[in-house]
């Protein structure tokens, strides 16, 4: 599932080709993509102009002129981009949003687990989630303070904790992981256990291991249009996502995984004891990424 680093690619792509755009026409299937409108309901966007396409947590977020705000979750396989006109239709296209100038906006999305929301201006959209959200992994809010406030006095796995969206918008099983190793927290580690000093230094992790991630998801907008919103991210770099028995690219060991919310989770047994308060070896490598470690 994309997070916050393939999110913000697929923002700075699409923004540039919709931005300052009428919208002439909408077309729409009957899916469970749509949230809150009928087919139908989507011609009201017909006549207004994209003004601002905004990323808040894993969700894009597009203003119109009009006061419309349409919220977009991308699920597994949702993939949005701007084709040019007369391109062949997608199979699994669910919105189509034609411009003025002929080129057209998509939803493509194989599996159906994206969900749209359209909001018409003052409309509350808390069904959408936005507003629940927690601080973005760049935000000043998002410090020690505010994670040992909030999290402190809970007994679950602090990765279960990272991935909780109102705890830090845009995390999820992936980048929670990366931030944790470079945190040198192992991720079952009860929040409870972990002092001031773990939250100061993952609060840096965090903010340093999503730049890290955006900066190397970087794409031309030939090579996210070429891909059609889907190859616009590159794993190669991860230091732990989905290298279970693989030696760590610090210490050698081999790496473990277990399961935390259902999902697999990667770490050094060794750069990430499970006891972080005794013994943190992964305390300050936040320059581990910008070494090219």
């Amino acid at each position: 599932m994309p997070e916050l680093p393939e999110i913000e690619t697929v923002r700075r792509n699409v923004a540039p080709l919709a931005e300052g755009r009428r919208i002439v026409s909408v077309e729409a299937d009957g899916t469970r993509i749509l949230k809150n409108r009928t087919p139908e309901d989507m011609r009201m966007l017909e006549g207004s102009t994209v003004t601002g396409i905004d990323r808040r947590g894993k969700a894009l977020i597009i203003r119109h002129d009009s006061g419309i705000r349409s919220v977009v979750r991308f699920g597994m396989t949702g993939q949005l981009y701007v084709c040019p006109a007369g391109d062949p239709a997608e199979k699994h296209t669910h919105i189509a949003v034609t411009f003025d100038n002929g080129s057209q906006m998509r939803f493509v999305d194989p599996r159906r687990f994206g969900a749209v929301w359209v909001f018409g201006k003052g409309e509350d959209d808390s069904c959408s989630g936005i507003g629940s959200m927690g601080p973005e992994p760049d935000s000043p809010s998002l410090n020690r303070d505010y994670l040992y406030r909030t999290l402190s006095g809970k007994s679950m796995p602090v990765k279960a904790a990272l991935m909780d969206q109102s705890v830090v918008a845009g995390l999820g099983n992936i980048w929670s992981g990366e931030a944790l190793f470079l945190a040198g927290i192992c991720p079952l580690t009860p929040c409870s256990e972990l002092d001031r000093e773990d939250w100061d230094n993952l609060a840096r992790c965090i903010a340093r291991t999503v730049e890290f991630a955006v900066a190397q998801n970087a794409v031309t907008a030939e090579e996210y249009a070429e891909g059609k919103g889907r190859k616009y991210y590159d794993v190669d770099y991860l230091k732990v996502y989905g290298r279970e028995g693989e030696p760590c690219t610090v210490c050698g060991t081999p790496l473990v995984s277990s399961r935390i919310c259902g999902r697999s989770s990667f770490w050094c047994p060794k750069c990430q004891p499970r006891r972080p308060r005794y013994r943190r070896p992964g305390a300050g490598r936040v320059s581990l990424y910008e070494q090219g470690g």
